[in-house]
C-alpha cells in the first residue's frame, strides 16, 4: 500500500511558495513577465486573490511590508 502524503506535500508547497512569489513580485513590481506568469499559473487560484488583493508596485502584500525592489 503506497500512501501519497508526501507527494501531496510536494505538490502544496510548489502551489504556496508560487503564490508567495506572484503576491512579491506583483507587491515589488517585478518587470519580468515570463516569471510571473509562471508564478500566477503554478499557484493558481491563489494567484488569482493575489492579483485582486495586493496592489502593483506597493511594497505592501498581505499585510507585509517588503524592501524596495534594487536595480
Amino acid at each position: 500500500m503506497m500512501v501519497n502524503g508526501s507527494q501531496d506535500t510536494g505538490v502544496s508547497a510548489i502551489w504556496v511558495l508560487a503564490n508567495i512569489c506572484y503576491a512579491g513580485m506583483r507587491a515589488q513590481g517585478h518587470p519580468s513577465r515570463v516569471w510571473r506568469v509562471l508564478a500566477f499559473v503554478f499557484g493558481f487560484p491563489g494567484s488569482l486573490v493575489s492579483w485582486l488583493v495586493v496592489n502593483e508596485g506597493s511594497n505592501r502584500a498581505y499585510g507585509i511590508n517588503l524592501p524596495p525592489r534594487q536595480g
